[in-house]
């Protein structure tokens, strides 16, 4: 018995764009988590953790019956909110206590001690207490999120930045750089438009890829499996 997951979408705009709830199975399998370029928060009834931007899949190990419940922050809010760069939680799970900011470890304290429905707490601090997001920020995750985006240099000009500093600010607002986010949000253009072609090369022209040769480098580096694979497990 597979994992069951619920999402709900919140208006747009927000620094927030969802709440989601995950119950693992009666038999827990590792559960695909693929890069997004997001960040989420996690509660698991007594604990608070942030999941930091991945730049690999990783694979959530649940035990069976226990359910998890997130928060997850829309593009280069996450920096603001706990006021640290991203790039110093790529790949982690961590803590909100071990992030050293007295702020965030009241939060998770508060959090353990709530009664009723904390993460709806939780989600009104953070709607309250978000600082505005980079504009352009915003602007990058925007234009590298179309299915032929600017170059880096391109970019960087229009937004009157050097290469450096565009990197710097992608660094610390998503986690990495402009490239890898682009190659990430290419991936996940490809996954959500798989249902509307016949076969998936017309499915990865689509989504901004040359040929299927790039589909398949794009899913080995990012997921370690081949898109056929990763479709299967997508589906599961």
């Amino acid at each position: 018995m597979s994992g069951r997951y619920r999402q709900h979408d919140l208006a747009p705009g927000l620094p927030l764009l969802c709440r989601w709830d995950y119950v693992q199975g009666a038999h827990a399998t590792p559960a695909l988590v693929l890069p997004d370029a997001c960040v989420d928060l996690l509660w698991d009834g007594a604990r608070l953790s942030i999941a930091g931007p991945d730049t690999q899949a990783q694979y959530a190990h649940v035990a069976p019956g226990r359910r998890l419940q997130g928060l997850r922050f829309a593009p280069a809010a996450a920096a603001r909110w706990m006021g640290v760069p991203l790039h110093a939680l790529a790949d982690q799970r961590v803590d909100l206590r071990d992030l050293g900011r007295p702020r965030l470890s009241a939060l998770a304290d508060r959090m353990a001690e709530r009664e009723g429905d904390a993460m709806a707490w939780l989600a009104e601090r953070i709607l309250v207490d978000t600082p505005p997001r980079d504009r352009a920020m915003q602007a990058v995750h925007a234009r590298l999120s179309c299915p032929q985006p600017d170059s880096v240099a391109q970019l960087a000009s229009d937004l009157g930045l050097t290469e450096r500093t565009l990197l710097r600010r992608c660094d610390e607002a998503f986690g990495y750089g402009p490239k890898l986010l682009a190659r990430i949000l290419r991936l996940q253009r490809f996954l959500q438009r798989r249902h509307c072609h016949a076969n998936l090369l017309d499915a990865a022209l689509d989504a901004g890829y040359y040929d299927a040769a790039q589909l398949a480098g794009d899913a080995r580096r990012l997921t370690g499996l081949t898109p056929t694979q990763l479709i299967a497990q997508v589906a599961d």
